[in-house]
C-alpha cells in the first residue's frame, strides 16, 4: 500500500496536488529552508521504502533529524487537514459500492472489513508484551473497512497485536454504531461483509463454517467471500504507538488519495530529480 502511494504521488502533478492542500498549513513554519515539495517527496519517500532515515536524509541532503521530525509533522498534518477523504459511502458512492459488488455476487452490500497486522519494534509503553502477536512478532491491528474499489471508508489504527480481530472490530467507531443506529450506516436490507474472524450480525456477513460438511454451494460462496485485503507496510522502526498509529492512518488517506493511473516505476528517480532541483518556491516546512 505505502509503496503503491509513493508511485503515485512522484510524478508532478501528484505531488503539487498534495503540496497544495497542504500548504496554507505550513505558510508560519520558518525554522527550516526545505522547500514543501522536497519535504513532502522525502515523506513519500520514508513511508514508501525500508531505507533508514540516515539513509533518506543522504538521499535528501537533510539532517536525519529533519526526516524524523518532518515524517510525524507530515502524518499529523494529512490527519488533521485531509481525514475527509475518509467517509463512510452514502448517496452516490453507496450506490456505485453497491453495483461493485453486485459484478462481484455479492448484492447489497455496503463495504468489507478486514484486519492486517502492521509490525513494529518492541514499543515504549505500559505492556509492550500486549503487541506481541500469536505469529511472535509486535504489531499494532489496522481494521480496515473498503469500498468495491478497495478504498478505505473508514479505518480504526493502534489495537495491540496480540488481540483477535474480532475484538479489535468491537473497538471501532463502526461496531458501536452498529450497536446503538446501525441504518445509519448501514440501510434495511444491505450489510458488510468480512472474513470468519468477525462476528456475525444482522449487519455483518461472514462465511460459512466449516465443518467438513459444507455443500459444494457453500464453499463457493466461501472462496467469493474472501475479499478486500490489504497488503502490510514491511515494518515500522517507531517505538511510540501514538507515532505508530498516527504513521499507519496518513497511508490509509494517501492511499484514497492515490490517482487511478499509476506511473511506471522508471518515472521515480527522473521526479526525485527535478523535485531536488527546483528553487525555493514552495511554501517552507
Amino acid at each position: 500500500m505505502a509503496e503503491d502511494i509513493a508511485l503515485a504521488f512522484i510524478i508532478a502533478d501528484g505531488i503539487d496536488d498534495l503540496v497544495m492542500a497542504l500548504g496554507p498549513f505550513h505558510m508560519y513554519r520558518q525554522h527550516t529552508k526545505l522547500p514543501l515539495s522536497k519535504s513532502v517527496l522525502a515523506c513519500l519517500w520514508t513511508l514508501a521504502n525500508q531505507e533508514s532515515y540516515r539513509g533518506v536524509a543522504d538521499r535528501f541532503n537533510i539532517s536525519k533529524s529533519t526526516v524524523f521530525a518532518h515524517l510525524h509533522h507530515f502524518c499529523s498534518l494529512v490527519i488533521t487537514h485531509l481525514s475527509h477523504y475518509i467517509s463512510w459511502p452514502t448517496g452516490e458512492q453507496l450506490h456505485t459500492s453497491q453495483l461493485g459488488f453486485q459484478r462481484a455476487g455479492f448484492p447489497n452490500t455496503v463495504c468489507a472489513i478486514d484486519g492486517c497486522h502492521i509490525p513494529i519494534v518492541r514499543p515504549n509503553c505500559n505492556d509492550p508484551t500486549a503487541y506481541y502477536n500469536r505469529k511472535q512478532f509486535y504489531s499494532i491491528i489496522l481494521t480496515g473497512f473498503a469500498n468495491s474499489n478497495r478504498r478505505f471508508c473508514h479505518v480504526s489504527v493502534g489495537h495491540p497485536g496480540s488481540w483477535h480481530d474480532a475484538r479489535a472490530f468491537c473497538h471501532t467507531t463502526v461496531a458501536h454504531l452498529l450497536e446503538e443506529d446501525p441504518q445509519a450506516l448501514v440501510p434495511n436490507g444491505m450489510h458488510i461483509i468480512g472474513d470468519s474472524a468477525y462476528p456475525l450480525l444482522p449487519q455483518l456477513m461472514k462465511p460459512y463454517r466449516d465443518n467438513g460438511h459444507l455443500t459444494t454451494s457453500q464453499r463457493h460462496f466461501n472462496r467469493k467471500l474472501n475479499v478486500a485485503r490489504f497488503r502490510r507496510l514491511k515494518c515500522l522502526h517507531m517505538k511510540g504507538i501514538g507515532h505508530v498509529s498516527a504513521t499507519v492512518t496518513a497511508c490509509c488517506l494517501l492511499q484514497k488519495l492515490v490517482c487511478p493511473v499509476w506511473p511506471m516505476r522508471d518515472q521515480v528517480a527522473l521526479r526525485v530529480q527535478q523535485v531536488m532541483t527546483e528553487p525555493l518556491k514552495d511554501g517552507l516546512l
